[in-house]
Order: C-alpha cells, then structure tokens, then sequence
C-alpha cells in the first residue's frame, strides 16, 4: 500500500493478516440455565397440572409462572419488563410458549397465583413431604416487611418498616423453613402491614401445625414470643425454642449473676447460663451472658454517651462573660411576628466531660448488656439450647436471599392478589435454589447470586439456515450448572423456521 504526505510517497507492507470482520447473521444467544432449571424442579414438584387447572382457556398458566419465575431469577426488572423479555421467540420457544405475551397477560397471570396462594402452599407442602425422606418436620419461623406502591387496600398499611422505607406502605411477611440439614423454606404468610409480630406468627405457626411430624420443634425469634403461640404449639403436641424479651422482672436475676456459679458454655466465646425449670409446666428459662456481646452494646453505649455529651456541649455553651446561652442548634431565630415561642434549657452541672460521659453512660444504660434470655419447652442443656437457636439464622439469610439476591423490590403490582402472587413466585423462587443445595452437597454454602450466576453460564445458541431452520447449540457447561442439571436432558435439535 501507499500513502500522500507532505508531497513524498510512502510504502506500506502488511506483516499480519487483516482481521475478518464476521458477517451478520440472524443466530441468537440467551441464557438458558435458569429457564431449564425452573421448569425442571416445578416438574418435579407436580406444579404443572396444579397450575395448569387454574387456567381453562388460552395460553395454559404453567409456562407463563415458568417465565416469570425464570425472569425473575435472572433480569428481574418488572411484569412489563418480563413481557419485552417474551418477545423473543427464542426464549418463548424455551418455555414452550407459541404466541406472544402481553404485559396484561402476565399481570393477569401474577393475580390468578395470588388468588391461589393458600392452595399452592398447600400444594408444594404435600410435594416436598412426598419426594424427600426428610430427617425431620422442625421448622424456623421469621418475620419481615416488605414495602409497595399500591394505596388500594387495607392489606397495605403503613408500619415499622424493615426495608427502611417509611415513606412507602408495607405488607409484613412471615417465613417458615425446615431446619438445618434440610432449609427449604416451605410457608409464607402474608399480613398487614401494620400487624403485629406475635399476631403474625400465629397465623403462620397456626398454618402448617398439623401437616408437621408429632414432637416438631418451633425455633422462634422474640417476635413469636407470645403465650398464644407457645399454648398453640404445645396443645398440638409440639415443641418449641423462643428468645424471650427482657423485662423489669428479669433485672433481680440478672443483678444476683455470678459468673463464677454460672454453667460455663463457652470459655473460648465467654458464654455462660443460668436455667430454672418450672416444674408445673416442664418448660425451662435460660439466662445467658455473653462477654462478646457485652463488648460490642458497650461500644454502641459509649458512641451514644459520647454523641450525648457533645450534644449537650453544643446546646449550652458558655459565653466569654461566664452567661449561657442557647445554641442555633436548638432554635433557629423566628421573624414571624404572629409567633411567640419561649425555651428554656436545663443541664446538668458537671466539673469535666469524663464526669459528664460516665453520667450520660451509666442513665442509658439498663444493666442488661450482654444478656438474653431463652425458653424451651422441656428441658434441654443449655448448650444444645443455643446451638439450636443459633442455627435459626438460616431463615434470616434465607429472607435476606428473598429481598436481596431474589431481589424482592418494593412492589409495584397494585392489586392484593397481585402483591400476593409476586410475593410467591419470588418465595417459589427461593424454594426452588434452596431445593438445588439440599439435592448438590457442594452448593450447601454456596449463596443464592452464585448459584443463579452458574445457571446463567448455560447457554443456548439458535443457528439459523438459509431456509430458516433452526439448530439449537448449548455451551459453557460447568461443573455446578451440570450438577445441577445433571437430571435436564439437553439435545441439540433442529427445528423448522
């Protein structure tokens, strides 16, 4: 080759080879792990004539909760966002689908589940009791809100909300998983949002307590400490484990605490228990310390104290002429002749901060610092006691996974049934990852973005023909998808267009 500069002629020799620019075609791509995956595990949990008999006309129901249960384990992003997703054939020929799919369609589809919840519930209880020699029926049962959008009903109020969305009306969520090895979660209630806890779990203890083994064991957070919880539990021949919230009773036993006479737990953590044992009921209260815990509500109380003292600093500050006044602050000045406003300030006369920090410390704090206190229903050793109940934060996670990895945003579907249905399909969702760790040993510890990452590995090309047909090429095979899958049979076909 040759090139004009500045009047001279230079000679240019390729060395290398030209890139080859590909030509376009019409082959496409798409991740299809998490769509073989769903269909895979709701086949096996009988979901498809279940959901099938819900729908009589149309597009059958099955695939269209495929679609938005894969959808939701991948892109994630709204109803509408899952119809745009449908608009390629590709992806509906994965799910079995043949006409497109409208927004309406899949709201539509959403609303019929929420209708049904209770059912489905029901369904996949039956389901799972069938197709696993489970070890045991002993559950852990959490509590959560999730925020919505939708003013419509009364099931949507405003409450304490956990999402740190005040602004935003809530539906509060209870989870019920079997426990540790198994951690499927296999319940969910949905209440109001300004329910309360013990209320809530009672509904969702009430739920499922007669589909469990005799002697199951209820592990429960101090939101399910209720006497109308435990009296359910125990009328029906059931066992349970509660954390107990401190009260104004508790102070004497915690102040006769010694350590030294105390049942050592744990020497390496600094654990160590007192028990009493009612003998009219059976039922045994644990008093516990923790010098760990102890630690770290000390430094949350000397940050309080600190922040209070130089509150206080900054309210009532001394002037060059020994007077006091009110800092900005308190009270912005107001230049609004229709107001009147009179403020006084009390403080309390102490020679140094030290002084001030060691009063501030000791008025916050309740002396209960380091304590908890649990009760079970016969007696247990206090060991077994709290390995139990430290093994409840499985279903903490397992909400964490739902709002987080699942990615339960805050809701904009706007009818009950809708919100109830969304909620399920997230929480099948759920079910089904948790069902791929109990099945795979090496997924046990694997989280929830990890799993759905591998599964979005696998994917299918569509390899397109002059004449149209298709032929469907899978790649990025890896060991935990194919574990997983392991059961899928996967061929490469070839289809018309």
């Amino acid at each position: 080759m040759s090139s004009f500069k500045y009047r001279f002629v230079t000679t240019t020799v390729l060395t290398e080879e030209r890139t080859k620019v590909p030509l376009p075609n019409d082959n496409k791509s798409l991740p299809v792990g998490t769509i073989a995956a769903v269909k895979e595990y709701l086949t096996k949990l009988g979901f498809g004539r279940f959901f099938n008999g819900l729908k009589e006309r149309g597009i059958p129901l099955f695939p269209l909760i495929c679609a938005l249960i894969s959808y939701r384990l991948t892109e994630n992003f709204s109803v509408e966002g899952c119809g745009r997703w449908l608009s390629s054939k590709e992806v509906r020929k994965e799910l079995n689908i043949g006409n497109e799919v409208s927004s309406r369609m899949l709201n539509r589809a959403a609303e019929r589940t929420g209708e049904n919840m209770e059912d489905a519930l029901i369904f996949l209880r039956d389901s799972l009791f069938s197709m696993y020699e489970l070890e045991h029926t002993d559950v852990n049962v959490d509590s959560t809100s999730i925020s919505v959008y939708s003013k419509q009903t009364d099931l949507f109020r405003f409450g304490y909300s956990r999402d740190k969305r005040p602004d935003l009306r809530q539906v509060n969520v209870c989870v019920t998983e079997l426990r540790e090895p198994i951690n499927i979660p296999i319940h969910m209630t949905v209440e109001s949002g300004n329910n309360t806890d013990p209320a809530v779990f009672l509904r969702s203890v009430n739920d499922i307590i007669d589909e469990l083994r005799d002697n199951s064991l209820f592990v429960l957070d101090a939101g399910g400490d209720s006497k109308n919880v435990s009296d359910l539990i125990l009328s029906k021949g059931k066992r349970y484990i509660v954390r107990k919230k401190m009260n104004i009773s508790d102070d004497l036993w915690i102040s006769r605490f010694d350590k030294n006479k105390a049942e050592c737990i744990s020497e390496n953590e600094g654990i160590y228990c007192n028990a009493r044992t009612f003998s009219s009921s059976g039922r045994t209260v644990y008093l516990f310390f923790s010098e760990k815990l102890y630690e770290d509500k000390m430094n949350i109380l000397d940050a309080r104290a600190k922040m209070c003292v130089d509150d206080a600093k900054e309210t009532v500050r001394r002037k060059k002429d020994g007077t006091l006044r009110i800092s900005r602050t308190v009270i912005k000045r107001l230049r609004n002749p229709l107001i009147s406003l009179n403020v006084s300030v009390q403080g309390k006369l102490l020679s140094s901060d030290e002084e001030s920090f060691q009063y501030v410390r000791n008025a916050l704090s309740n002396g209960r610092e380091g304590f908890f206190k649990l009760e079970c229903s016969e007696k247990l050793t206090p060991s077994d006691v709290l390995k139990i109940y430290r093994k409840r934060d499985s279903v903490e996670k397992l909400i964490d996974s739902l709002k987080n990895q699942i990615d339960l945003k805050p809701l904009r579907v706007w009818s009950e049934n809708s919100v109830k249905g969304i909620l399920f399909l997230a929480f099948l969702a759920q079910t089904i990852v948790s069902m791929m760790r109990y099945e795979v040993p090496e997924l046990k510890k694997r989280t929830t973005k990890f799993i759905i990452g591998s599964l979005e590995n696998l994917t299918v090309t569509y390899v397109y023909d002059p004449r149209g047909a298709a032929r469907r090429i899978y790649s990025n095979f890896e060991p935990i998808n194919s574990s997983i899958l392991r059961g899928v049979v996967i061929k490469t076909a070839v289809s018309g267009g």
